[in-house]
């Protein structure tokens, strides 16, 4: 309790320190708790202060604006997705005000569910599974011309971005975030009566895509985490590519 009432501690008082460093400059700004509906588009940049989870709620709705995240408790939290820090964000303001900077795009993953209005993009990966952790995962796979049935604890898809974290975990390997690049692996693969299967783990490049066609009745995707989800019901059909609409990161030059 002690370690979480520190975290909690270094994250108000990073969150003052912005707030301040923004006043201080003469920066308007508006305050939004994640998780609540906001309208990004008046906005031409947008600052996160928490961790990457915050961050990847925020790169998930905005689309043309420009991005920092500030990771606000490095003593607890990784933020491998932060560019900036308390210690380093005024110099990121200097540099945004003066024009001193750079766009680092990162790539999105597109999804395009069947039923779904509208396209979703992600920067870190999804995780399509069954909702129950503990039940099998089944669903067709189709890259190229190969289709075929897979039996699993479920498919990591990630972007470059997020190809440090779960996926690298699952055996995959680590890439740029600029690389226009999309990595795949499904999660302990089940080779009753002998099977072989094709597509057991790979890196596509920008012109290759992914197609998942559920085959269970409570399918689920998890995208970028667990706060954000989609019903993958029997026999509906998801596509993956890399979306037209990279994630403009803001970098010092």
């Amino acid at each position: 309790m002690r370690r979480f009432k520190k975290a909690h501690d270094e994250h108000n008082t990073a969150l003052k320190e912005v707030e301040g460093i923004l006043c201080d400059y003469g920066i308007k700004y508006r305050k939004h708790f994640r998780g609540g509906k906001i309208d990004y588009s008046p906005f031409d940049l947008i600052i996160t202060v928490g961790g990457d989870g915050t961050f990847l709620e925020a790169s998930r709705k905005i689309k043309g604006q420009a991005i920092i995240g500030v990771n606000s408790a490095p003593s607890y939290s990784v933020g491998k997705l932060c560019v900036a820090n308390i210690k380093n964000f005024e110099k990121f303001i200097r540099h945004v005000i003066k024009g001193k900077f750079s766009i680092e795009p990162w790539q999105r993953l597109r999804l395009m569910l069947e039923g779904h209005v509208r396209p979703v993009d992600c920067v870190n990966d999804i995780l399509i599974s069954h909702s129950n952790p503990a039940a099998m995962s089944r669903y067709y796979l189709q890259i190229g011309k190969i289709r075929e049935e897979q039996r699993n604890s479920g498919l990591w898809v990630a972007t470059p971005a997020g190809s440090s974290g779960a996926i690298k975990s699952a055996g995959g390997c680590y890439l740029a975030p600029d690389e226009k690049r999309i990595q795949y692996m499904p999660r302990e693969l089940y080779y009753g009566f002998s099977k072989t299967y094709h597509h057991a783990g790979g890196i596509l490049n920008a012109r290759q895509g992914i197609t998942v066609t559920s085959l269970m009745r409570n399918g689920m995707i998890f995208v970028d985490g667990t706060h954000f989800t989609l019903n993958f019901p029997f026999n509906a059909n998801l596509s993956v590519s890399l979306s037209p609409y990279p994630l403009k990161v803001v970098c010092l030059e």
